[in-house]
């Protein structure tokens, strides 16, 4: 999902991690001040255009993410506001909680350190055991296979 979102603009992404733009709204002090004394609304500053475009690629980055949602775990997301609260309520029901992930990493971690060859399994065995143990180390990010 994280590449398919950078593929979309390189700020969508952007916005599952930092969270979305937000529009900060001031008055606009000659025209605030007079209607603020005369007791109507003052004039507030609008968006600019690059505060839109901001705003746009985080409700981009929400649609994507929650198009991507199973039906039957739809309504744990309903409720988040943006894609950066998507992205962390899926984290947590797919990869567990940190402490989840530090038992799973310990226990892969333990696997690789005990690892041997089995008796009787051919070198061909060996080697594609010790190839998934590598690769899923690899994937979770605890080791860089990039030589």
């Amino acid at each position: 999902m994280e590449i398919y979102l950078k593929r979309l603009g390189r700020d969508v992404w952007r916005y599952v991690e930092e969270g979305p733009h937000v529009h900060i709204i001031t008055p606009i002090a000659a025209n605030g001040a007079q209607e603020r004394l005369r007791g109507g609304p003052a004039a507030m500053n609008k968006p600019t255009n690059d505060d839109l475009d901001k705003m746009e690629k985080d409700e981009i980055a929400f649609y994507e993410i929650s198009c991507e949602v199973p039906p039957e775990n739809f309504d744990i997301i309903i409720n988040c506001t943006s894609a950066k609260e998507i992205w962390e309520v899926l984290r947590i029901l797919y990869q567990g909680s940190k402490q989840a992930e530090d038992k799973k990493l310990t226990t892969a971690l333990n696997v690789f350190t005990n690892f041997k060859a089995l008796h009787g399994e051919s070198l061909d065995d060996s080697f594609k055991r010790f190839n998934l143990i590598i690769t899923k180390l690899s994937n979770d990010g605890t080791i860089n296979n990039n030589h």
